[in-house]
């Protein structure tokens, strides 16, 4: 499909700057004194959010610099971080109580979440990079993505299965004043089923399943700095940690940083090409 063009840029990048620009202002703003309404434990929290939104979109904006130079790998951690920036902003537009940024936490939903699906509708088969899959690489993202699913899926199955049985809200649930948590929504019903797709992809070594995987190990390092960031405004607001889970989103940040790395830095077919002609040309004859 060919791509649409703003000016100098794409259609995507566009809608994935503005909701950068948004997404900055709405969480430097949720620092100003009286900003949030909510709970006392909710704005703790949120300010750890903040903090977190900020590391997604100096990552976005790095990506849509290499995006614009036309790269499709750019264009895929663009993706990533803006599925962050959705993930996150589920939550400050259907749960944090109306502040005077309000308009702003919609934008980003609405800018970030257009952003993803006109830029995956602009993908071409063949515009995707071919990258030189080495099966280990691919064996252990696939296998990783996998145990994420299974790991994730079982905690919040036992937890929402805890709370129908007892006939009572989590007390977390309960302290914030929230009647659902939207974490399990998204990734029982979208995120985990992503995983499961883009693990199973890599094990067959299906084509599809490397540029799902890359936009999600950036989601999910993204992800992990917001919710470790969000541990640390808890602990100083002197509020319960489940050091657990905290413990496992050490343990995907690392992970998910490292596999990211590797498929990123992977070089294309074109560049050993241009490499070895290089040589060939220097060599003597």
């Amino acid at each position: 499909m060919k791509r649409t063009i703003v000016g100098p840029f794409s259609l995507p990048e566009v809608l994935a700057g503005a909701a950068a620009l948004a997404a900055a202002i709405a969480s430097v703003a949720g620092f100003i004194p009286g900003l949030y309404r909510d709970r006392a434990v909710v704005i703790a929290q949120t300010h750890g959010y903040d903090a977190g939104n900020l590391v997604v979109v100096a990552v976005l904006m790095l990506g849509l610099a290499w995006s614009i130079r036309s790269s499709a790998r750019g264009r895929l951690v663009v993706i990533g971080a803006l599925g962050c920036l959705v993930y996150s902003y589920v939550t400050y537009a259907f749960l944090i109580v109306l502040n005077p940024v309000t308009l702003l936490y919609i934008a980003v939903l609405g800018l970030a979440g257009w952003s993803v699906i006109t830029g995956l509708l602009q993908f071409d088969e063949e515009e995707i990079e071919p990258i030189q899959r080495g099966r280990f690489l691919t064996r252990a993202t696939g296998i990783f993505m996998l145990l994420l699913a299974v790991v994730f899926a079982s905690n919040w199955l036992r937890q929402i299965g805890a709370a129908v049985a007892g006939g009572h809200l989590p007390a977390d649930l309960a302290a914030n004043g929230w009647p659902m948590n939207p974490v399990w929504v998204l990734d029982l019903g979208f995120v985990l089923p992503l995983f499961a797709i883009g693990g199973i992809g890599m094990l067959r070594r299906r084509s599809y399943a490397v540029p799902v995987a890359m936009a999600v190990l950036v989601f999910m390092a993204l992800l992990s700095i917001t919710v470790l960031s969000m541990a640390v405004a808890m602990a100083l607001a002197g509020q319960t940690l489940d050091l657990a889970l905290l413990a496992i989103f050490g343990i995907v940040l690392v992970v998910s940083t490292m596999l990211a790395g590797a498929w990123l830095r992977l070089p294309r077919p074109a560049d050993r090409r241009q490499t070895i002609g290089r040589l060939g040309t220097s060599a003597p004859a």
